[in-house]
């Protein structure tokens, strides 16, 4: 059986150093080598995933734990939430939404190459205080779809109220002008992300709960039953056509509602 001791680096004038008691030198007589670890590195913790509103494939599972560990071994932090597409079910995703919350001694850059290293998925990281993320959760309806559906390190509650900011939510609408704007210039995917945002942002002006499941709904509502796939992905001219300009009058409708109500909260 191999002896192990549990001791504590000293730190020294010149060298640091490990002190053994005379009657723990069995095994370990001077000018003897031996290995030195953290003791952490020994005893290691399967990292715990808390689920919410998602059940994980096991393969997913497996690669939410290697990014805890990666997270782990670059420094402290609070808590760490995975959010976004990668929780979608099966296995047809290219990146990975990691935000880490109070995080300490992290360098972002290193990070993201060692979970990119580990996973094989490139991740897109948020490093944020629970100050600024909270504030978020209140203000902000892509904060709000973010912990609508998670899987974390540690367990976390939210909180459920909101405070809409009608001037702040017009900003944020301006950026999804580009999918009207410039439809034939994004990706399938960017066109699903800025129409999901654009719904986002009107539910949450509604006040509305924003989640996958009412996105979806409203999407239905507004476009049409499954315009996902129909359009996004298949949609010809005429159907383009008709989609633009149904989306640019409840673009003009909702922008013309926050204009009219930010000019009562001035």
């Amino acid at each position: 059986m191999v002896k192990r001791l549990i001791k504590r680096i000293s730190k020294g004038a010149r060298f640091n150093q490990i002190y053994l008691q005379k009657n723990e030198g069995v095994g370990f007589e001077p000018g003897k080598s031996v290995v030195i670890s953290p003791l952490e590195d020994i005893i290691y913790k399967e990292p715990e995933i808390f689920e919410h509103n998602v059940k994980l494939e096991s393969l997913k599972k497996e690669i939410v734990k290697l990014t805890f560990k990666t997270v782990d071994s670059h420094g402290h932090y609070g808590n760490v939430i995975i959010t976004g597409s990668f929780l979608d079910k099966g296995f047809n995703f290219e990146d990975i939404d990691v935000i880490i919350i109070n995080p300490e001694n992290m360098e972002k850059d290193r990070l993201e190459d060692s979970i990119g290293q580990n996973t094989g998925i490139k991740p897109h990281l948020i490093l944020i205080d629970s100050g600024s993320f909270n504030k978020g959760v209140k203000r902000d309806p892509l904060f709000r779809l973010m912990v609508a559906r998670y899987v974390s390190a540690r367990r976390a509650i939210f909180r459920k109220d909101r405070e809409i900011n009608y001037r702040l939510l017009d900003i944020y609408l301006l950026k999804n002008k580009n999918l009207i704007d410039g439809y034939d210039l994004f990706s399938i995917r960017q066109r699903k992300k800025l129409l999901r945002d654009f719904i986002s942002i009107k539910l949450f002006s509604e006040n509305k709960e924003v989640t996958i499941k009412s996105i979806e709904e409203e999407t239905n509502r507004l476009f049409g039953k499954d315009i996902i796939e129909t359009l996004l992905y298949y949609g010809n001219n005429e159907e383009k056509h008709k989609f633009i300009a149904r989306l640019k009058r409840e673009f003009n409708k909702l922008e013309e509602q926050m204009l009219k109500n930010a000019s009562k909260q001035a």
